[in-house]
């Protein structure tokens, strides 16, 4: 049976390759605009995920980790 992936709430994950318009965005736009304060909510981790990328998504997680990106830090 064909069935596809499903995240950890029981939604289901599209292949990128089906859209046609799948842009990954660039990892400083989802540190600009994706709330720290919402690290704890698997849809949240998995959008960052799927639109940024896991490089971006480690990167998030530890900026959030530590309370957000403070005043100075540049972004990798």
């Amino acid at each position: 049976m064909d069935t596809l992936p499903r995240t950890p709430t029981g939604a289901p994950v599209a292949n990128c390759a089906d859209d046609g318009v799948c842009t990954v965005l660039a990892c400083d736009i989802c540190l600009e605009e994706v709330p720290y304060d919402s690290a704890g909510l698997a849809d949240v981790q998995d959008y960052v995920h799927h639109f940024c990328g896991l490089d971006c998504l480690d990167q998030w997680q530890r900026q959030a980790a530590q309370g957000g990106r403070q005043e100075g830090d540049r972004l990798k």
